[in-house]
Parts: C-alpha cells; sequence; structure tokens
C-alpha cells in the first residue's frame, strides 16, 4: 500500500482527487485503490518542555540556565492523538509513503517528524504540489522523488525549532527572574 501524508485535508483530497477511482471516504483518510491518502492538521508533534527531561526544570531558577537538552525529546500536541494513532496503524500497513507536507522547510519537517516519532524505515518519496489542480497534482505524481533529498530542508527548519526552544526558554526564564529581584511579580516576561 502506498500512503501519502499531506500536510492538510485540503491537500489530501486534491491528490485524492486524481488517483483511482472507487474511493472510501473515512474521517481520517481516503483509500483509492491501493493508495491512502491521510492529513495532518500542521504539526501534530513539539518539543517537550524542560520538566518532561528533569523534574528539578518544574522550578524556574536562573542557577539551573541555561537548560540543553542532550536529545531533543518529541511528545505529541494535545488534541492530535486520533491523527498520531491513524498514522501508526497505517505505517504499519505501508509499502511506501509520500511525503506531501508543503514545498517548504516546515512542510517537509512536519512529515518527516511523524516518520521519525513512529521510527518509519521503509521506502519514502517526496511529492511536490504547488498548485492543486488536478494537471498539476498529476505531474507532480509522475514526478516523485525520494524524500532523503530534502533531508537538508528537514534538518534546517529542526535547527530553527531547536534554536528558538533554547533562546525562548532560557531567555524568557533568566529575564523573567532578573525583573523578580526587582520587584516584578506578573506573567512570565516571554522572549522568543
Amino acid at each position: 500500500m502506498r500512503l501519502f501524508i499531506a500536510e492538510k485535508p485540503s491537500l489530501a483530497r486534491s491528490i485524492a482527487a486524481v488517483l483511482s477511482k472507487p474511493q472510501e471516504n473515512n474521517k481520517l483518510f481516503i483509500k483509492a485503490g491501493d493508495d491512502i491518502v491521510a492529513w495532518a492538521c500542521g504539526h501534530l508533534l513539539e518539543l517537550a518542555m524542560p520538566e518532561d527531561y528533569d523534574e528539578k526544570y518544574k522550578r524556574w531558577d536562573k542557577e539551573l540556565l541555561p537548560i540543553k537538552p542532550d536529545f531533543w525529546k518529541m511528545i505529541p500536541k494535545k488534541g492530535n492523538e486520533p491523527l498520531l494513532n491513524n498514522f501508526k496503524k497505517l505505517l504499519e500497513q505501508a509499502d511506501v509513503v509520500v511525503n506531501a507536507g508543503d514545498c517548504d522547510r516546515e512542510g517537509q519537517l512536519l512529515v518527516d517528524e511523524i516518520l521519525e516519532y513512529f521510527n518509519y524505515t521503509g521506502k519514502v518519496l517526496r511529492i511536490l504540489i504547488s498548485d492543486t489542480n488536478p494537471e498539476a497534482v498529476r505531474k507532480a505524481l509522475d514526478n516523485l522523488k525520494p524524500n532523503s533529498d530534502f533531508k537538508g530542508d528537514s534538518d534546517a527548519a529542526k535547527t530553527r525549532r531547536c534554536a528558538d526552544w533554547l533562546y525562548g526558554i532560557n531567555f524568557t526564564r533568566l529575564f523573567t527572574k532578573l525583573a523578580e529581584i526587582n520587584g516584578y511579580f506578573g506573567k512570565p516576561l516571554k522572549v522568543g
């Protein structure tokens, strides 16, 4: 079975529209012959918070800064369990996965992080769709590329995400604690 993972439902519908008929619509995917087109709704996973790495980070203490994880832990975003459970089942059946994330770094990462989360090791291809009219989608289907050709895009998006976490978490905690020394006890001073 070939599994397309689209970034959003509208793109999934555009892909399914040019695949074989008849089709079965499920609330989480569309089955078209031997193909299944499933969708995410943005990033389904997020970086864990400091306290998910170590309980000591529940306490905001500038003596514990900077917080630098040895590895990056991904956790499901709240409310995305049905989509993730769907992908888990579909990936177990897939012979080939087609990454149908948007044609940018975040679109590449969005699907790659799902595959990494479930330790998918099968064949993965990439489809680049920037125009959802049927003719353009058919042309993109005829021009699938190895997903590994786009690893640099995924790595760049991961690096940006981790840098945002490092700066945001550490500076938010630092500036909030420094402000408290000067008598400020309001909401955290978000940086990032």
